[in-house]
């Protein structure tokens, strides 16, 4: 499979993912989900241009151009297309052909996630999982939902994967939730499916059972310890990154520029207007590249939108201006909304945490809980530019946002924020610590950070300069690190 070859042609270059993300100029976390088999992306997307990219400009660099070539087919005198072209071909071979694949989509009203692929492997082993939660033998399960029990041997095996909408499934997962919940184990089950006691004692329970057993959801719930670590620790790869991506006041005009060209539908006054997810993106970019440019010293965000827009390729784009911003030393200040679903607070961790860790970033959680009929984002520089946006919820990608630099309009904004502010608590507790790794067993601990998750609370430490110490006590965001660390 495609993440076996991946593993097998880094131990022969002697080399680690991260490395390559460097060189393919990406971010490490999005090329361990496919070395790790948690996705599997088309053979022409970006990420595998990504990966092969960097392999080849790896193997130029350390004289291995040879032993790449030799490992997928290639002759040493082929072009780069070539070789490109047969290590792809190389690094696709051996997919089986029982693998399903399907389209990145919106499912459910948590605005759930399907991964890109799923097996029978994948599938059997979470079943597994469920069943022993459950405490249910392939006998008792079979006579629970009415199968037969080889039948449920070979799921579990992985020998056969049912259709997503098959009748069978549905038994199954209402009998494995109904067993789980008269055992009074409806925590574990949560933890272990990172959906809520809420959603899974609802009418549609046994179908967030299902959706889960198929994949849907944050692929990042798969990540382990080590490699969230490794997530969350990237803040001075995104700090060297800024520099070397934002370099000069030509660059930022450039950036300032494309943002300006794509996606804006009008503009009245001091208003511009952006229309759906693409242009929420391209108004993003905008605000905080103006900023950039202006020298700006303060940035107050929030939004109960789902974080669906900051997904993807543009996550490097946005991760990037934000660390430039770290850099610069701007006071930022957020509002959170953490009650989410749980695959929406994991993809949060990957994605803020690295930034918090700079310390340099003062975030609040918003007491009073969002509404389930509108979203909303208010993004403000304070005197200077603000970003509004309302939208009825799952109807973002028509919703307009208005990007504003009237001073008056920007003073609402703002007084809007406060109003927010005096509702809110301090998320994180920041505190400096002493350097080095720490000799409690409870940490687990990579170069660059160590982490120590409990129900009460998690703590962060950063094992190099500045040597700080970040620690969590929301209850949300404790369940999400366990989920991590459990798996």
């Amino acid at each position: 499979m495609l993440s076996d070859r991946i593993v097998t042609v880094l131990d022969r270059m002697h080399v680690t993912i991260s490395d390559v993300a460097r060189a393919g100029g990406c971010t490490p976390s999005n090329l361990n989900r496919i070395k790790n088999g948690v996705r599997v992306p088309s053979p022409s997307s970006p990420t595998i241009g990504y990966l092969t990219n960097g392999l080849i400009e790896i193997a130029r660099q350390r004289n291995q151009s040879g032993e790449l070539a030799s490992l997928c087919g290639a002759k040493l005198l082929d072009s780069e297309d070539v070789l490109r072209a047969k290590l792809i071909q190389w690094l696709y071979e051996d997919t089986p052909a029982q693998i399903r694949t399907y389209r990145k989509h919106n499912h459910g009203v948590n605005g759930a996630v399907r991964s890109e692929s799923w097996t029978p492997t994948k599938f059997s082993k979470r079943l597994d999982l469920l069943m022993k939660t459950a405490e249910m033998s392939n006998r008792r399960l079979g006579r629970e939902a009415d199968l037969d029990p080889s039948y449920i041997s070979r799921l579990r095996r992985g020998k056969r994967i049912p259709r997503y909408r098959s009748p069978y499934l549905v038994q199954i997962c209402r009998s494995l939730l109904d067993k789980t919940i008269t055992l009074g184990k409806l925590s574990d089950l949560s933890l272990l499916t990172s959906l809520s006691e809420a959603e899974l004692l609802k009418s549609d329970g046994a179908d967030g059972l299902r959706r889960w057993l198929f994949g849907y959801g944050s692929f990042t719930g798969y990540l382990a310890a080590d490699e969230l670590l490794d997530a969350v620790a990237s803040i001075d790869e995104l700090l060297k990154d800024a520099q070397e991506k934002i370099p000069s006041q030509s660059d930022i005009e450039k950036l300032l520029q494309e943002s300006k060209t794509k996606k804006e539908s009008s503009k009245y006054s001091d208003e511009l207007r952006y229309v759906g997810i693409d242009g929420i993106q391209s108004a993003v970019v905008r605000f905080l590249t103006e900023m950039i440019r202006g020298g700006e010293q303060e940035l107050l965000l929030y939004s109960d939108q789902a974080m669906d827009w900051m997904d993807g390729e543009y996550r490097q784009v946005l991760s990037v201006l934000m660390a430039e911003l770290i850099r610069r030393d701007v006071r930022i200040r957020i509002i959170h909304t953490v009650d989410r679903s749980m695959p929406e607070l994991i993809s949060a961790i990957e994605w803020w945490m690295p930034l918090y860790l700079s310390g340099k970033i003062v975030s609040y959680y918003c007491l009073p809980s969002a509404g389930e009929r509108f979203s909303h984002t208010l993004f403000i520089r304070p005197g200077v530019a603000c970003i509004a946006g309302t939208s009825a919820i799952g109807l973002e990608n028509q919703a307009f946002y208005s990007y504003s630099t009237d001073k008056e309009i920007t003073k609402l904004a703002e007084e809007a924020f406060d109003s927010l502010l005096k509702n809110s608590l301090p998320l994180i507790q920041i505190r400096e610590c002493e350097g080095g790794l720490s000799e409690d067993e409870d940490f687990i601990q990579t170069e660059h950070v160590m982490v120590k998750a409990a129900p009460q609370q998690v703590i962060l430490r950063r094992t190099k300069p500045p040597y700080l110490m970040f620690t969590f006590t929301h209850p949300m965001i404790c369940r999400a690190f366990g989920s991590y660390m459990s798996i």
